[in-house]
């Protein structure tokens, strides 16, 4: 993984709650990370579009599929964390992944992330 992000960088961008149309919130970010397809050993470099306690938005040039279920790697919110999940819907570079089995402390820490985003009284809405 490449570089880590703040809270105060400006790859992070607010997202209005009222626009929010999933269960569970997602905060816009850019994030540097890897991930394996599970049961292989090889990893693959992954950006980090957008994250919430339910899953994550992943950008790569690595060819993935609804139903692969990958291990993703990355540096949120302060803390290196592995996150089991499950690729969803897949459209050209873009990938949504559901986490499997996220523990309470990671989930913790990214609506940590989150509740920072979006009362963060420096960022404007997304227009």
């Amino acid at each position: 993984m490449a570089g880590t992000n703040s809270l105060f960088d400006d790859k992070y961008e607010y997202r209005d709650p009222s626009q929010q149309k999933r269960k569970n919130a997602r905060v816009k970010i850019t994030i540097d990370g890897d991930f394996v397809v599970k049961g292989k050993t090889q990893r693959f470099p992954v950006f980090i579009v957008d994250i919430g306690t339910g899953g994550a938005g992943l950008e790569t040039r690595t060819s993935v599929f609804e139903g692969d279920r990958i291990l993703l790697y990355g540096n949120i919110n302060g803390k290196n964390m592995e996150l089991e999940s499950e690729v969803i819907r897949v459209s050209g570079k873009k990938a949504n992944v559901i986490f499997i089995s996220l523990s309470d402390e990671d989930k913790d820490l990214i609506q940590d992330l989150i509740h920072k985003k979006f009362f963060d009284k420096d960022k404007k809405p997304l227009g």
